[in-house]
């Protein structure tokens, strides 16, 4: 332990900006604040040791440095401290959002990593700005609405924006309550054997302290809930109260109830768990509806005479805040499905794209039936 923390002080001592970032203070409080920083992103890779290979949020250099430190680290935070750190509720942004996403929603990767992978692989199949039209089945929530949003930028990266935009299948939860008279209508509008790129998945958010199921908005002096339509059916199903239907009110929360209840049956989660897991259980939902919709409007008959080829990418978009005076960043994207369809039948490319991240995708049922 002496030995450990000596070793400790004098690497600090010797170079402050490569252990830390900056020169290490004095004060013996702040320099065992930031040992915390750095052990607690240490025991993120040591706690996840099966993950580190293919890891797409720690960086290559990050992996460097802290795996060899790890047990330094650690053992030296415990002979300053005395203990250990707890999981996400005690870390320092961005640990606290990193340790969340990588223990509830493994194999996310930033938006524009996303986009270039996909946008490089529809290329590969044909994807040009003349020929391809974009879709999405997203959640209502302005968060998933802007011009850095995920679907966006796949969508200037494979057609001609200035000529077309995004059709929006989804409602809340990302749920495509368009109905099969919507889907039709956006099949439709495929330029003459063209290809169809949909992206589709429910959305949740990470606070800045590593919170699942909330979200730094503008103007808003604390986190908020993300997604508020499938945290909310959570609640309303665990309180065990009645629900009332509201009629043509509240048409599409009643449905995200009635459906999301027998999917919760028997679990006994709560707080970020439970967040998750339904937001995984929302996936489900939207997948069950979109692939309905698609497999009723293409069995129609010249339909593959029209249309050459439907792509369509599923997963979990994780919000991260940008309120004002936030550090908040880019969103992640979590990819659990990719799939092509055309007269020939069903091409599943997962693989070819996201073959090394440890994502659970075989977990999905639906999706592999």
């Amino acid at each position: 332990m002496i030995a450990a923390r000596a070793a400790l002080l004098l690497l600090a001592a010797s170079c402050p900006f490569l252990v830390t970032g900056y020169v290490t203070p004095p004060s013996k409080t702040l320099c065992t604040h930031k040992l915390n920083s750095i052990a607690r992103a240490a025991s993120l890779s040591s706690d996840n040791n099966e993950e580190s290979a293919s890891d797409p949020i720690m960086s290559a250099r990050a992996a460097r440095i802290t795996a060899p430190l790890s047990a330094l680290f650690t053992s030296a935070t415990i002979a300053f401290n005395g203990a250990s750190p707890a999981f996400a509720e005690q870390l320092d942004y961005p640990y606290a959002f990193d340790a969340s996403i990588r223990r509830y929603f493994p194999g996310s990767l930033p938006n524009s990593e996303v986009a270039s992978r996909i946008s490089s692989a529809m290329r590969n199949r044909g994807y040009r700005p003349y020929n391809t039209l974009v879709g999405a089945s997203l959640c209502s929530d302005e968060v998933n609405d802007t011009p850095q949003a995920l679907v966006a930028d796949i969508q200037r990266k494979l057609t001609d924006t200035k000529d077309g935009g995004i059709f929006n299948l989804g409602g809340l939860g990302g749920l495509p309550f368009v109905g099969t008279s919507g889907i039709g209508a956006f099949l439709s509008h495929c330029p003459n054997s063209g290809k169809i790129f949909i992206m589709f998945g429910p959305h949740v958010g990470i606070s800045q302290e590593g919170v699942v199921g909330k979200v730094e908005r503008i103007g808003v002096a604390n986190p908020s809930t993300s997604c508020g339509a499938a945290v909310g059916a959570y609640k309303a199903l665990k309180s065990g109260a009645e629900i009332v239907p509201a009629g043509i009110t509240d048409v599409q929360e009643e449905y995200i109830i009635n459906n999301l209840k027998p999917r919760l049956e028997g679990f006994k989660g709560g707080g970020d768990e439970a967040v998750a897991f339904v937001t995984k259980r929302m996936f489900d939902l939207v997948v069950e509806m979109l692939t309905a919709q698609i497999e009723a409007a293409s069995s129609k008959a010249g339909f593959w005479s029209k249309v050459s080829e439907i792509t369509i990418m599923g997963g979990i978009v994780i919000n991260r805040g940008h309120g004002q005076g936030r550090k908040g960043g880019e969103d992640y994207f979590q990819p659990l499905m990719l799939k092509s369809f055309s007269s020939k039948g069903e091409d599943d490319i997962y693989k070819d794209v996201f073959a090394d991240l440890p994502t659970p995708v075989k977990c999905y049922c639906v999706v592999q039936s």
